[in-house]
């Protein structure tokens, strides 16, 4: 895929890692999502020297990990946060066929978001989530650090009235969702992307491959989203905000 190397190609002059550790660790108290896994050191490391890094993070006593990957990508951070924040128009462009709001404001801190992915072999899955922005985040760090979090709202029933049943009806909903989005401002127009998810399809799927679907969708996705943030966002003319709510 020649269009990767493109994006991140040569990253080996970012931020030093003790540099970003030092930050990550400052930082951690402002990310309250409670979701955030135990990323070791040398990922970030690897992720700074030019590789894309996934892995997994497995909790005890429930059969879905928690996925995550880092990439540096040399696209700026307010060009990569309008591509994440703009999930009305990633159907198509991410694994997902259907992705919309349904309740709140697009593109701002606290809506809901349906999202609808095709699995081959497998039954579909279709989720709803909670999208907030972390204005504390983006202010203890002086405007370096933005994050986009999500949690689940598949139980609250009441929502599903505003979804297409029969396109619902083909698929079923997974258990629980839950994750985030944090890009760091290295300099340079340089973006570490680190992502985590972590979800449980539903179903009967066992360990095995739940495990493989969390670490399967972090690869896609920071692949899709790097390539949609470089096709798709400056051509768009939708209305974005930062963490803090101001627009920009």
């Amino acid at each position: 895929m020649w269009w990767i190397w493109t994006v991140w190609m040569g990253l080996a002059s970012g931020a030093p890692v003790d540099t970003l550790m030092s930050d990550l660790g400052q930082w951690k108290v402002q990310r309250t999502s409670g979701t955030v896994p135990n990323i070791p050191r040398p990922d970030y490391q690897r992720a700074l020297d030019g590789e894309i890094v996934t892995g997994i993070e497995v909790v005890e006593d429930i059969k879905a990990a928690k996925g995550y990957g880092i990439i540096v990508v040399d696209l700026p951070i307010d060009q990569l946060w309008r591509a994440i924040a703009d999930e009305d128009h990633h159907a198509g462009h991410l694994p997902v066929s259907h992705s919309r709001t349904i309740e709140g404001k697009p593109r701002s801190n606290d809506h809901t978001i349906f999202q609808y992915i095709d699995i081959p072999i497998l039954t579909d899955r279709w989720w709803l989530v909670r999208i907030r922005y972390n204005s504390a985040l983006y202010t203890a760090s002086n405007g370096r650090a933005w994050e986009i979090w999500w949690t689940d709202r598949i139980k609250e029933t009441y929502l599903r009235s505003r979804l297409d049943a029969s396109l619902i009806d083909d698929g079923m909903p997974i258990a629980w969702s839950k994750g985030a989005w944090l890009l760091v401002d290295l300099g340079g127009g340089k973006t570490l992307v680190e992502y985590h998810t972590w979800s449980d399809p539903g179903g009967s799927v066992p360990v095995g491959p739940a495990t493989r679907f969390a670490a399967g969708e972090v690869q896609s996705n920071l692949k899709s989203m790097a390539k949609f943030a470089q096709e798709h966002t400056p051509t768009c003319s939708g209305r974005f905000v930062k963490p803090d709510g101001s627009a920009f």
